[in-house]
């Protein structure tokens, strides 16, 4: 008897996706009881934002579950090899057209009312616009990862990092301090460190390289 291959769910898939992570990151803050009452809050709006894009999905409209936003095309760092300095997309000048305070913060509560559960920040380097960062905080039912060379991590983004705790940092790293600096320049990889560790005691991330 000729079985007939089941189509591929791409709305399931990428839900159990989200549902992995958030179950992973529940596990991963049990010793940190703010974080722990922040991921089990999520857990309630990421369930209550998959059914949203279920619903969307029986009526022919397909909501992601993720989204990238390059917030800026800017960036502080001048690493060997950047594609996008390759590409001229980043210069040393102002960004051009470049979306404002108030159209991203639009677009976070846009996507916020069709259920969508993740948004990356990307650039350039995203801890450029402060402004934009601040206003992804506020929106609590999304989950921004922050993909960030770490270098700007100061005072303020410690002090908002332990109070957002949607703000997730993604810090990256060539590996090795040689291969960092002759990458990033000389000193990063140090600086990189240092945050790190600022950022482990001040807000109870558990950083690994």
């Amino acid at each position: 008897m000729e079985q007939k291959d089941s189509a591929f769910d791409i709305q399931a898939y990428m839900t159990a996706g989200v549902e992995r992570v958030v179950k992973d990151s529940i596990r991963a803050t049990l010793k940190d009881p703010k974080g722990s009452a922040f991921m089990a809050s999520f857990a309630l709006a990421s369930k209550a934002a998959s059914k949203k894009r279920r619903i969307a999905e029986d009526n022919g409209e397909h909501i992601p579950p993720f989204l990238i936003a390059s917030i800026t095309s800017n960036c502080n760092l001048h690493c060997a090899g950047c594609y996008s300095r390759a590409n001229h997309a980043t210069t040393d000048c102002a960004p051009k057209d470049q979306l404002t305070f108030e159209e991203w913060q639009k677009v976070f509560e846009e996507a916020n009312e069709l259920g969508i559960s993740f948004i990356l920040l990307a650039g350039g380097e995203p801890m450029l616009r402060r402004d934009v960062i601040e206003a992804a905080g506020d929106i609590r039912n999304i989950l921004f990862p922050i993909f960030t060379n770490g270098v700007l991590l100061d005072e303020k983004y410690m002090d908002l990092l332990e109070r957002k705790r949607n703000l997730i940092p993604i810090i990256s790293i060539e590996g090795g301090k040689e291969s960092t600096d002759s990458r990033r320049g000389q000193g990063v990889y140090d600086r990189i460190i240092r945050n790190m560790d600022r950022l482990s005691s001040s807000t109870g991330f558990h950083l690994r390289i």
